[in-house]
């Protein structure tokens, strides 16, 4: 019996625009998302987009969408990347390589307005914080008694953290990986037997 052949990925008009809409947001932020500028670049016109997204704020909350599962799927590769010693520091690194690498994405995601008018992508948020959790749970380091307390405030960091990776970005769009390699080592120091607050 001879092997199945893959099924192609089918693209439909919905995924195009959504690709195209990642493409601008990461050009030029939300300002440059604009739906007749999909349909051109689609080749479709303006009703077939407004057929799969109702407004500019539907197109964008799916964009928060996708961006939230891509960022499930390298957290849960990262928990099983053998080049991570500890699970904290495998997620925090995923976290913050996508931050860095889509830092436009990261902010809409990220944003009061996303997050407080659209249920579905704070919950898709919330999974995300639970495929970090589990990072963070898995730590010897963290006491079981404040895997909560230290996952949420990893968690909340990285939005500043988000905010400083932007700011460093380079003219040419590049972000300095230092950056990255000096927060990644902070959160292992902080959570190292070497450090002790004053008290």
């Amino acid at each position: 019996m001879k092997n199945a052949r893959p099924v192609p990925r089918v693209e439909t008009t919905r995924s195009r625009a959504l690709e195209v809409a990642g493409e601008l947001l990461g050009e030029g932020g939300v300002d440059a998302v604009q739906l007749r500028a999909i349909a051109t670049r689609i080749g479709s016109g303006v009703a077939t987009i407004y057929h799969h997204f109702t407004d500019k704020e539907a197109l964008l909350a799916a964009l928060a969408l996708e961006g939230f599962g891509r960022l499930v799927a390298d957290l849960e590769a990262a928990l099983g990347d053998a080049r991570f010693p500890r699970p904290i520091d495998a997620v925090s690194f995923a976290y913050l390589r996508f931050m860095r690498k889509n830092m436009r994405l990261y902010a809409l995601m990220r944003s009061g307005e996303m997050l407080g008018q659209h249920p579905d992508v704070r919950a898709a948020e919330h999974e995300a914080f639970k495929v970090f959790r589990r990072g963070v749970e898995a730590d010897p380091r963290v006491p079981s008694a404040r895997v909560d307390e230290v996952s949420l405030v990893c968690w909340v960091l990285g939005r500043g953290i988000a905010d400083v990776l932007q700011a460093s970005a380079e003219p040419g769009g590049g972000t300095p990986d230092f950056v990255v390699e000096q927060v990644l080592s902070g959160f292992s120091f902080l959570l190292s037997d070497k450090f002790s607050p004053r008290r």
